[in-house]
């Protein structure tokens, strides 16, 4: 077997393969061996039928099927032999046989692209320092007094304040306008979440009664498809509730668990929002690293391989999306805008990873046996179900998945461990640790 490299790009090899025709007569001599044990034809028994009427009745099937096989055999070994994994199905073309005269074919391969790699010791990273204020910690708190509510139905008119449940159906110029609809749609009213006066204008309504309610959107509005767009929404009224809510005092505290008093409960939202913390902040430290890293270096990404990336995130958003109950017609809409970030965001996964790959080889960063069994270990001991859990664990998928997992986080600390960190105050705080209650992102 002859193999020729040609190196066509920094993530693309070329190779020419060429093999003895004795090869691949020997493949068809095989297949015929193997079929004259089965083979049937009129007036012959089974396993009995003369090989000129085989080679009759299949001459082209076995040539090609030996042609297939021989080319399948022969680009395992040259790529053993010459030490190529390819990325994504190489490509195979100009497959040429003719009596007498060798197999030969083209492959196409991209492989892990050569990478000029930016200086990753050394440089300047920006930790911020993030105080936990009393503001964050009362947010905590308020959050914790709004998920012990309660919620009494009303008999009377919707007043500011007011949790609701409406249908809605949104249109312009009396057509129906994409996505602006929805049944048993909860709405805490004069909370914002729609814009435009929505909820002001619900004020007054009756249960069961249907309002028709205006709403003109600014050109600015975040939604450019409403943006500038007068929208008449059909709302009816399905049912009105006023929430209660507790006093924040040590009995509040006592009801959530195990604290004497209400400045119990506070330490306690101290301590885990500073944890939280520090974890973001280790998080903000690895990506600040690698982006800055990343962004420094000079790689291509194979195309080929950004593509099937990108399908895999494609497909993995619209899934949540119909999980989290948009409608069909909604993601329809919406699915060049999904793909072009799904590109997008196929393009910088690429270039961290093989970024974070060449810093590895290069300090040669592992994870051992040792230390994975200890992780794994202790994600098993953390579960309630531990027989289940290290069923789950030991599987090679999920150990390879694991030791995946651990060495990025290696690669980035090694990074981070490496920089010099300038400390910076944050205009943020600690009541930005979390989510708003109930927070949304109104579209209407």
């Amino acid at each position: 077997m002859k193999v020729n490299v040609e190196t066509v790009s920094t993530y693309q090899k070329v190779l020419t393969i060429e093999i003895p025709s004795e090869t691949v007569n020997a493949e068809i001599e095989n297949i015929y061996s193997t079929l004259s044990k089965t083979a049937i034809h009129p007036g012959f028994r089974k396993g009995k039928v003369p090989r000129k009427i085989l080679e009759k009745k299949y001459n082209k099937s076995v040539r090609n099927e030996a042609i297939e096989n021989t080319v399948t055999s022969s680009l395992k070994s040259a790529l053993a032999d010459q030490k190529i994994v390819p990325l994504v199905e190489p490509s195979i073309d100009e497959v040429k046989f003719d009596d007498g005269a060798p197999l030969s074919f083209k492959v196409t391969i991209e492989v892990e692209p050569t990478i000029e790699l930016a200086e990753y010791k050394g440089i300047e990273l920006k930790r911020p320092k993030i105080p936990i204020t009393d503001e964050g910690v009362n947010r905590v708190v308020e959050r914790l007094r709004l998920s012990h509510a309660t919620y009494i139905p009303v008999e009377r008119a919707v007043e500011k304040g007011d949790f609701i449940v409406i249908d809605f159906a949104g249109s312009e110029g009396g057509k129906p306008v994409e996505g602006l609809k929805a049944e048993n749609f909860p709405v805490e009213v004069g909370a914002g979440v729609f814009a435009g006066g929505f909820e002001d204008q619900l004020i007054g309504m009756q249960k069961n009664e249907a309002r028709d309610v205006s709403v003109k959107y600014p050109e600015d509005f975040r939604t450019k498809e409403l943006a500038g767009k007068d929208v008449t929404y059909h709302v009816t009224l399905k049912d009105v509730k006023l929430r209660r809510l507790p006093d924040v005092d040590d009995a509040f505290a006592k009801d959530l668990g195990e604290y004497n008093t209400l400045e119990d409960l506070k330490k306690n939202v101290r301590e885990g929002l500073e944890k939280d913390m520090q974890r973001r902040i280790e998080h903000l430290m690895r990506e600040q690293g690698i982006s800055k890293v990343v962004s420094e270096s000079k790689l291509e990404i194979p195309p080929k391989l950004k593509a099937r990336v990108a399908a895999s995130i494609f497909e993995e958003q619209v899934r949540s999306l119909a999980s989290r109950g948009v409608d069909r017609e909604t993601i329809t809409v919406q699915r060049d805008k999904i793909a072009e970030q799904a590109a997008v965001d196929a393009e910088r996964q690429l270039k961290a990873r093989f970024v974070a790959d060449e810093i590895a080889r290069r300090e040669n960063i592992t994870v051992t046996t040792e230390e994975l069994n200890q992780r794994l270990e202790e994600m098993i001991a953390s579960s309630e179900d531990q027989t289940q859990a290290r069923t789950y664990f030991n599987s090679e998928r999920v150990r390879e998945s694991s030791r995946d997992q651990m060495l990025a986080q290696k690669i980035l600390d090694f990074v981070v461990n490496n920089a010099r960190i300038i400390e910076v105050e944050s205009p943020q705080s600690g009541s930005e640790l979390q989510p708003e209650p109930d927070e949304q992102e109104g579209e209407s």
